[in-house]
């Protein structure tokens, strides 16, 4: 059984009953979270969705950022890069980044996909990537997956756009079914 969307009470998932997940829609994890972290409003559930650092996060192979228990597949993080880095970022999203020392990398999987709004405007975007294990010449592919979503910057007032200090960044980690321990 799964929650149903737009449910008026938000409940930490020590509290939901068995069964229950968490599943937003793109246009809701968008809308609800990237955008009211980025405004520095209240984010639902924010305890569920753990901030890190985009050097700490591409510093590391997937399974040493998350918990293991009762056999969860997903994680959600909010990641966030400097001022400097966040142009990098924004031609970076297309490129394949390098993880560690040659740990592996993740390389992203098409182009970025339009999320839009009521009025049928793109307002954000989002991108699926694959984690590698080893060096770019000597890859296994892994059955990590994420699904990064972006807030295009004029989805902002000038105002507020001004004001933000970090690029945000909505991550979907997931380890896939057949998980062989990469």
């Amino acid at each position: 059984m799964e929650a149903e969307h737009g449910q008026g009470a938000m409940m930490s998932s020590g509290q939901l009953p068995v069964g229950f997940r968490f599943m937003p829609t793109d246009k809701e994890l968008v809308t609800h979270y990237l955008m009211n972290k980025v405004f520095h409003r209240p984010v639902p559930a924010a305890e569920a969705i753990q901030d890190i650092d985009a050097t700490q996060f591409y510093s590391t192979h997937p399974k040493n950022l998350v918990t293991f228990s009762c056999g969860e597949r997903e994680w959600f993080f909010f990641i966030h890069e400097d001022d400097e880095n966040c142009s990098e970022s924004a031609q970076g999203r297309r490129n394949i980044r390098v993880v560690g020392n040659g740990v592996g990398f993740w390389k992203p999987n098409g182009s970025e996909n339009p999320i839009h709004n009521e009025d049928g405007n793109v307002y954000a975007s989002k991108i699926f990537l694959t984690y590698f294990s080893g060096s770019l010449r000597k890859a296994k592919k892994t059955h990590w997956k994420m699904v990064e979503y972006h807030l295009h910057s004029d989805s902002r007032t000038e105002e507020e756009y001004q004001v933000q200090r970090r690029e945000w960044v909505l991550g979907q980690l997931k380890r896939g079914n057949a998980y062989n321990g990469l």
